[in-house]
């Protein structure tokens, strides 16, 4: 199992798209960095833990179309080649499914590791001691996790029934971004961190949660386990017929 997780990983770290796909998040995250986080979102300190969570939250759109697109490019017709070979091998389907899975997701994680490296760096430089660093990185977990758990595991789902289904997620994860939502069904959170501090009447309150944003996080976490598993599982089944 361990070589073909490296194997899928190398793969997609190989590819040019990869390398692609950064040089377009950097740019789009460099310019979100100097045109609106560096003024602050909501009335906020630009280093606050609302306008960080708001740049996170920009980027994910970008970050979503790249987690899918990695999960696309395992299902090519290199990659079912590659599967024949599995498919003879005595390996279990379901576990075969979940490396290729976790391969595509820590291509991704890299990616948002650098993206969010890119931003804390650029706070720190801009305003040296006075960005809570530890703060920051929770905001980006928050952002960043249950989306991934939950465009990871709609992925594969719609991967295993074809790979076709890849490109309509791609669009709907492009567009969720820029679709004004209510803050509880926003599955990257952008209202949340621009439109909630607005509603505490506090000139930069402290970052807080209501708990609805926290009962939707929860939701998105559990419905990409959910849709994990029963791939998996129907992955199981298939190959049980």
């Amino acid at each position: 199992m361990n070589k073909i997780y490296q194997y899928e990983l190398r793969r997609i770290l190989r590819s040019k798209f990869f390398w692609g796909l950064l040089a377009v998040c950097l740019f789009f995250g460099w310019n979100i960095l100097q045109t609106s986080t560096i003024k602050g979102v909501a009335h906020t300190a630009p280093f606050s833990p609302w306008s960080f969570g708001a740049y996170m939250a920009r980027i994910m759109p970008l970050l979503g179309v790249a987690l899918l697109f990695f999960q696309w490019n395992q299902c090519n017709e290199k990659s079912r080649q590659f599967g024949r070979l599995t498919d003879a091998a005595p390996v279990e389907q379901g576990k075969y499914l979940l490396v290729k899975c976790a391969a595509a997701v820590t291509a991704w994680l890299l990616l948002a590791l650098i993206l969010t490296a890119l931003g804390l760096g650029f706070l720190v430089i801009m305003f040296g001691r006075n960005v809570p660093v530890g703060m920051l990185l929770l905001t980006a977990a928050i952002t960043l996790l249950p989306a991934l758990l939950f465009l990871a595991g709609m992925g594969l789902l719609a991967g295993r029934i074809h790979s076709g289904l890849l490109f309509g997620l791609m669009a709907l994860a492009l567009g969720a971004g820029f679709i004004p939502l209510p803050m509880n069904i926003d599955l990257y959170g952008y209202s949340f961190f621009t439109e909630y501090p607005l509603t505490m009447e506090l000139l930069d309150p402290a970052f807080s949660m209501p708990g609805g944003m926290i009962v939707s996080r929860v939701i998105f976490l559990l419905a990409g386990i959910g849709f994990l598993v029963f791939a998996v599982w129907r992955n199981k089944k298939a190959v049980s017929f």
